[in-house]
């Protein structure tokens, strides 16, 4: 991965797991915060699987 493509993955990372975190504190629902958001679901639940599926990958790096 270039430093270009690295540093934009690492942007939309940081602001999907601020998203998703703030959603959770939110007390509503995911489908009300997302509509108040204006952010399709599957949007969300898509950065949600993705953000998952790095800090395995990262934690399984560091694990072997």
């Amino acid at each position: 991965m270039d430093k270009l493509t690295r540093v934009s993955h690492e942007y939309k990372v940081s602001l999907w797991a601020g998203r998703i975190k703030e959603c959770r504190q939110s007390g509503i629902t995911v489908a009300k915060w997302c509509d108040q958001n204006n952010i399709g679901i599957k949007t969300y639940y898509y950065w949600m699987r993705k953000l998952k599926r790095e800090v395995f990958e990262n934690l399984s790096d560091e694990l072997a």
